[in-house]
């Protein structure tokens, strides 16, 4: 099942970038349709694979990547379907259509930034090191967000991802002094090592 599960995420983004080409290559409005359910098929599946959230070590580089593609050819797909179906050619209906597909255009947008912030963040790991999900129950004075993402990064420091603290975009940081439960999951001592401040001899 996992390995269809695969397949199936590899597969549709490039069979609906396919149906997309032709779709409007030829003006035929069906293969803009079937691209369009095909790539709100293939998001849900992808986001119930990351397990209902956009960050997290689901969306690595590759991931964000497909999940990317599906976005951008449902956005096209929806927004061809929008403007070119002589059913909503009428004067109001196209006011309303347009203010839709800016919501649409502007979400996606934002998607894809919160998105590709977390590839990056994931990817930047520490090789062996996890990527922690930490609730608090008051927020940290680095995070107004009571949900806070940690790692260990690539040059030993200790990295924060606070999602939605700019408004909708997520921060990234880094700790001078990371916390105790931080070093503690750590495995390798010469990591703990890195981590750990070195105390002034003087």
């Amino acid at each position: 099942m996992i390995v269809l599960t695969g397949v199936i995420n590899y597969l549709l983004p490039f069979l609906c970038l396919v149906f997309l080409l032709l779709g409007l290559s030829k003006n035929l409005l069906n293969y803009i349709l079937i691209a369009l359910w095909l790539s709100l098929v293939a998001l849900l599946i992808s986001y119930h694979g990351a397990g209902g959230e956009i960050f997290g070590t689901y969306f690595n580089y590759k991931n964000a990547l497909l999940y990317s593609l599906n976005i951008v050819i449902a956005v096209i797909a929806f927004l061809y379907v929008c403007f070119n179906v002589s059913s909503f050619q009428g004067k109001y209906v196209r006011y309303l259509i347009g203010f839709i597909a800016a919501l649409v255009i502007t979400g996606s947008a934002l998607l894809l930034i919160n998105l590709w912030i977390n590839a990056r963040f994931v990817e930047s790991r520490l090789p062996g090191t996890a990527l922690m999900e930490v609730v608090t129950f008051t927020p940290a004075e680095y995070c107004n967000n009571r949900f806070v993402f940690y790692k260990i990064g690539s040059n030993g420091k200790v990295s924060y991802l606070c999602p939605n603290h700019y408004g909708l975009i997520p921060s990234v940081g880094n700790l001078d002094t990371p916390p105790e439960f931080i070093i503690r999951q750590l495995n390798r001592p010469v990591e703990i090592e890195k981590l750990t401040p070195k105390k002034d001899k003087n």
